[in-house]
């Protein structure tokens, strides 16, 4: 069932995240990029250690990437991408120029950075932004309560901001046992989460 990012070919879009857990709010909003932008491949990268969540546990990177594996076959566009587990800080730029060296040039395909608006609003406190978007395409997904609009104007006219929003379902919830588990994960992430004792799911939630 392994589908990595591999084929350095067609027009890539790249969704970074923790993915703690992946669940339908992350793949109904991909899907609906994808279908806008016209990708051929959609590739969710788990981060072992996003730089703005140094103080929030999460769970085991082998768990999470395994949780995005189940998710696959929801998608034949979809990809997992490990590019950042044998050390990369972890920031955007860092990430993408390292695909790049690996083959991942605009002569060979075209890639896609997929984020939501408040990442853009937040693009200051990016690791050299200026850059990022020199490096690679941004589309953006609005998010409720992060109007894309008031974000850097040097910012704003480098991205492109899609129809496409991003779907407003809480992690920490899910992980806190706020939410019915079966509504907001695909089934096969549920049984994975009850499986290894993952969060505070309870037995039916």
């Amino acid at each position: 069932m392994e589908r990595l990012l591999k084929e350095a070919k067609g027009r890539i879009g790249l969704f970074g995240g923790t993915f703690d857990p992946p669940h339908w709010g992350h793949i109904r909003a991909v899907i609906g990029a994808a279908d806008e932008l016209a990708l051929d491949q959609v590739a969710f990268l788990p981060s072992p250690q996003p730089p703005h969540k140094h103080n929030k546990v999460t769970s085991p990177y082998s768990n999470r990437c395994r949780m995005v594996e189940l998710c696959l076959p929801l998608d034949p566009r979809f990809r997992l991408c490990l590019i950042e587990e044998n050390g990369l800080p972890g920031t955007t730029l860092e990430t993408i120029l390292k695909l790049r060296r690996d083959g991942f040039t605009e002569e060979r395909c075209h890639l896609v950075w997929l984020m939501g608006s408040d990442s853009l609003l937040d693009m200051l406190e990016w690791h050299k932004p200026d850059e990022l978007l020199k490096s690679v395409e941004v589309a953006v997904m609005p998010r409720s309560g992060f109007p894309a609009e008031k974000a850097e104007a040097r910012f704003l006219q480098k991205v492109t901001i899609l129809n496409t929003p991003l779907i407003e379902i809480a992690a920490t919830k899910i992980r806190n046992g706020e939410y019915s588990l079966s509504e907001v994960v695909p089934p096969q992430v549920e049984e994975y989460i009850r499986k290894n004792g993952l969060y505070d799911v309870g037995e039916s939630s």
